[in-house]
């Protein structure tokens, strides 16, 4: 009998439990119509073995001696079983539960839920602050955040890794389903306990992380944020209390969106950090590693463009597709091609739904301005429609909170800037969403006044810039008449139902600032052609 309280599966125990249950299914053969037979045959079996002295032959699964439940874990192996189970479980396979079982090393490390371990690029200085805050200044909370494919999992997990042997216990949790807090609690109470607790509080949470070194990892942070429930509720309580109650643990949380509590927290024991994309010099060390090649000049330019390491594992591999590797093609006149495909769409669709229609406005009067846009050509472009304090927050919120606006300190002036890939989302996004709402307007002559072609000026006047106004005029207002026109027989069908347009703002009282001027540069371009 093993001599520890409660067992899981190694990752080898699990791939000689999933062989051993193909070959009982085989044995049973015709008995077994579905699943649930076969988990019912299998708790009976195991029932035998702990009570042997009673019929077990003809009792459901629902009065057997284990539950469907215990038998779902064992074969998950995410979290522990009572060790005499776990015996019993692997008797009834023909299994040797040492064969099976995780050793006791691995049994105080858990990262079954975090990335694997792949190749990593720069960050060394992150990487060696991180460890400081860790090992040396004893940081009880540690956030980092950043936009989503940036690479803060990765980051991580290469520390960890790095440090693990700082730690008694090491834990990584994803918090993607956003599980209520109940069930982390009890996962980590379980995990902590080595299993001699199924469930617990907060309280004897703590006393754990009191008694024990533990480092804790909780993911995708995010996805319990926008619940404003109980639940999230609780998950701050025990993250406050991480914070500030004395131990010689460490919590760490990454999140695409900083929350608003970490900021009052942060002090001493508690460190927060925005992951940013890759500098040039990894973006190249990172090209070179995968197989891509091309001249100096030619590299120099892509990893400007692409440093998300999530978009440019995509790109690099539909490189390799289509030309070998060779970026040289890639390049379209001195010019990076910029490439967005469905699941990068998805990707960014995502950021965008958790902003607020502020923020939204915002990034669309960022992006018309083409990575050009100081304070005061923000304060202009947005002064009918929202305050200069809120502007202060809405801009403040995505560039720390978000991570989508960037700050270029490299000008005489600061410029606020979007990520190449972004831009273009945001630039497409702009176009469909303003054919949408002007052919809604063709087709019910109706006008809300808070459509994007009446708080947004397509084509920028303050202050005047003639290649920039060309730019918007071929990026912005060109691909948005090319698609009305779609709609009509005839250049001149299409202008007279804008001119429609130009009278119903006019009766709403919406034909100053920018709406009509939008309405007649979408005219201009249809005459320029």
């Amino acid at each position: 009998m093993p001599d520890r309280f409660s067992l899981k599966a190694s990752q080898q125990g699990k791939k000689l439990i999933k062989e051993a249950w193909k070959r009982l299914i085989l044995k049973h053969g015709t008995a077994i119509a579905s699943a649930s037979d076969m988990n019912e045959i299998f708790l009976q079996e195991a029932s035998k073995i702990l009570q042997p002295d009673k019929n077990w032959d003809n009792v459901s699964e629902d009065h057997c001696a284990i539950s469907e439940a215990t038998l779902k874990r064992f074969r998950e192996a995410k979290v522990r079983i009572t060790a005499s189970t776990f015996n019993t479980f692997c008797k009834v396979l023909d299994l040797n539960w040492e064969d099976v079982a995780e050793n006791e090393a691995d049994a105080n490390r858990d990262l079954s839920e975090a990335p694997p371990p792949i190749s990593f690029y720069g960050r060394t200085q992150e990487l060696a602050e991180l460890q400081e805050c860790l090992i040396q200044k004893g940081c009880r909370l540690v956030l980092i955040h950043g936009m989503g494919g940036v690479g803060k999992s990765a980051l991580v997990r290469h520390l960890v890794d790095t440090i693990a042997d700082k730690y008694n216990r090491l834990l990584w949790v994803s918090l993607e389903s956003a599980p209520p807090f109940k069930k982390i609690l009890n996962r980590l109470v379980q995990f902590l306990s080595k299993g001699e607790q199924e469930e617990g509080d907060i309280y004897q949470l703590m006393q754990y992380l009191h008694h024990q070194k533990c480092l804790i990892v909780l993911d995708a942070w995010e996805e319990i944020m926008d619940n404003h429930s109980e639940d999230y509720t609780n998950y701050n309580v025990f993250v406050e209390k991480v914070a500030k109650e004395s131990h010689k643990s460490s919590l760490f949380l990454l999140s695409r969106r900083k929350p608003d509590n970490i900021a009052i927290l942060e002090g001493k024991f508690v460190f927060s950090k925005k992951s940013l994309p890759l500098m040039k010099k990894d973006v190249k060390e990172f090209l070179s590693a995968e197989g891509l090649f091309g001249t100096d000049i030619e590299l120099e330019k892509f990893s400007e463009r692409y440093n998300n390491p999530w978009i440019l594992k995509r790109i690099i591999q539909s490189i390799h597709n289509v030309f070998n590797g060779d970026i040289s093609p890639f390049i379209n006149n001195g010019e990076v091609t910029t490439v967005i495909d469905e699941l990068t769409t998805g990707f960014l669709n995502q950021q965008f739904k958790r902003l607020s229609q502020a923020e939204i406005n915002l990034i669309y009067w960022v992006g018309i301005r083409r990575n050009t846009a100081l304070w005061n050509h923000l304060v202009q472009d947005s002064k009918h429609f929202i305050t200069y304090q809120q502007l202060f927050e809405t801009l403040n919120n995505l560039i720390e909170r978000h991570s989508l606006i960037s700050k270029n300190t490299e000008e005489v002036s600061l410029i606020y800037i979007l990520e190449p890939i972004v831009l273009k989302y945001i630039n497409e996004r702009f176009i469909a969403e303003n054919y949408a709402q002007i052919n809604q307007i063709f087709i019910n002559e109706i006008i809300n006044g808070c459509e994007l072609f009446i708080t947004h000026g397509f084509i920028t006047g303050y202050p005047k810039d003639e290649e920039l106004n060309q730019e918007q005029m071929r990026r912005i207002v060109k691909p948005i008449e090319k698609m009305l026109l779609a709609n009509f027989r005839s250049q001149q069908q299409l202008e007279n139902q804008l001119k429609k347009v130009l009278s119903l703002l006019e009766e709403k009282g919406l034909s100053q600032r920018y709406a009509s001027q939008n309405i007649s540069h979408l005219i201009s371009a249809g005459k320029q052609n």
